[in-house]
This record gives structure tokens, C-alpha cells and sequence, in this order.
């Protein structure tokens, strides 16, 4: 697991946007996809639903982002 991938999780998930999120980020909307869709292989669950251009944390992704530090957040 890679702690990037951590972090671009807890990014997306306060933002709720993948371009939003991955401009923050400064890495690409596609870098992003893949670095989530990593982490939910590796994890064996869905993190996000899609809503249209919008995401929304699961179940899963709500057990997961209390855990993570809040500096994790870019803003």
C-alpha cells in the first residue's frame, strides 16, 4: 500500500471531485483514477461512488478516512 495513495484518498474524499482533487494534488485526473482504483484492489472494496462528475465515500470509504491524519487534506 502506498501512502500516497492514502493521501490522494483522503484528498478526494474532502473535495469530492477527481479534476477538483487532482488539481490540488498537482498529479493528473488519470493518476489519480488509477492511484484509487489501486487502493481499492489492494483493499478489496469500492471507496467512491461515481455521481455524475462528483464522488461519494461508501460505506468502506466512510470507516476508512477517520483514520487517516487530517493533514492529509489538501485544501
Amino acid at each position: 500500500m502506498n501512502l500516497y495513495h492514502l493521501r490522494y484518498f483522503s484528498t478526494l474524499a474532502h473535495i469530492e471531485h477527481y479534476t477538483k482533487a487532482a488539481d490540488i494534488l498537482a498529479i493528473t485526473q488519470p493518476s489519480l483514477s488509477y492511484a484509487i482504483s489501486t487502493l481499492e484492489e489492494e483493499l478489496g472494496v469500492k471507496l467512491f461512488e461515481k455521481n455524475g462528475r462528483n464522488v461519494t465515500l461508501t460505506k468502506y470509504g466512510k470507516v476508512l478516512r477517520p483514520v487517516l491524519p487530517r493533514e492529509w487534506r489538501s485544501h
